[in-house]
């Protein structure tokens, strides 16, 4: 890690979307790779304290993460401000005003909101379309009146969706796909498929895109005619819920196999057989596949830039509404406020 530019970075993004937690109790996660950076965050902001919940995982044990996390902190001096927790019963979640839905702290169910404060918010650090039930209990959280917003990536100051792009074309490189002069296969549309679509073609990719939120596309013989002929089949598909490629999918692992046997898959994101495809020969990448409504590999692959960036934003809709909150407005005044004044998304209403 470039623990400079990382400090460059965070300082810059404190400025942009102006966070200043002073006063303010955060929760969040302490965590492996550049999620290790979201707690000094907070800290770097300000906050009063920052209180983070952790886990063994497979990407690391609590001891080693814990090092690392406040062996940075220290390196920028606000290791004071941070404590390590290492258990979702500890008395100090009840003095968060700000909760985010990070890995470590969900699931956000009705055990963890019983100890949390009245007054305490919850910043989703992603849009509200990519909310799975399960990590937030949202009726628990009505009934209590603690308001929950998503971030709106699509802000000019984010522009997270740009980064999908790059994202693809560097998971391309990873399996040896030139991509200039490459046959390449986007499946998905929306913003995913748009932002990948036009950094292949950049790059001088000759792209065919397939579009699967309707009917059995994946099976069309003009569409299997073109995955004879692609060198890369890249998933990006965030709508649709049916299974794209698997046994009981649109596309079978077998077919697609002999179709083209030497095909390669990068996949971001799309509803597939995660097991058949790591059990096969097809080489791809990532090496593990995100199951339905999860990315496999998020911006933060990349680098730091993405996810200082949308932490940071997730934070600053997370003051927006612990002020308001703090300041005696209900919780459906304090979504009005973080929505005019910070880069706040509520959910769609029916």
């Amino acid at each position: 890690m470039n623990e400079l530019r990382c400090n460059r970075i965070i300082q810059q993004s404190l400025k942009k979307f102006d966070l200043d937690l002073s006063g303010l109790m955060v929760l969040t996660e302490a965590a492996t790779g550049y999620y290790v950076l979201t707690p000094i965050v907070a800290a770097l902001a300000g906050a009063e304290e920052v209180f983070a919940l952790t886990r063994d995982s497979r990407y690391g044990s609590v001891k080693t993460v814990s090092e690392t996390t406040l062996s940075l902190a220290k390196g920028w001096s606000v290791d004071q401000k941070i404590d390590i927790l290492p258990s979702r019963t500890d008395e100090r979640i009840g003095e968060a005003d700000i909760v985010t839905n990070l890995g470590f702290v969900r699931p956000i169910n009705r055990e963890l909101i019983s100890r949390m404060k009245e007054t305490a918010v919850i910043p989703l650090m992603f849009e509200t379309w990519e909310f799975r039930e399960g990590d937030i209990d949202l009726a628990e959280c009505k009934r209590r009146g603690i308001p929950v917003l998503g971030t709106n990536e699509h802000a000019p100051e984010l522009d997270t969706f740009s980064y999908i792009g790059p994202l693809a074309i560097k998971l391309a490189f990873e399996l040896n796909i030139e991509v200039f002069h490459s046959n390449v296969m986007v499946v998905g549309g929306g913003i995913f498929g748009e932002n990948t679509i036009n950094a292949f073609k950049q790059l001088g990719a000759n792209v065919t895109n397939v579009q699967v939120t309707e009917g059995d596309r994946l099976n069309d013989d003009c569409v299997l005619d073109e995955i004879m002929k692609s060198d890369l089949l890249v998933f990006v598909e965030y709508v649709s819920r049916k299974l794209l490629l698997g046994s009981h999918g649109q596309l079978s692992l077998e077919k697609l196999l002999q179709l083209n046997p030497s095909i390669a898959i990068v996949h971001i994101v799309g509803v597939v057989d995660g097991n058949e495809i790591e059990r096969s020969q097809i080489l791809h990448r990532p090496e593990r596949i995100g199951g339905p409504g999860h990315m496999s590999v998020a911006t933060d692959y990349l680098g730091p830039k993405p996810l200082i960036d949308l932490h940071t934003a997730g934070l600053k809709v997370g003051e927006a509404m612990a002020r308001a909150r703090l300041k005696g407005l209900t919780c459906e005044q304090a979504i009005r406020v973080a929505l005019q004044s910070s880069p706040a998304q509520n959910f769609k209403r029916n």
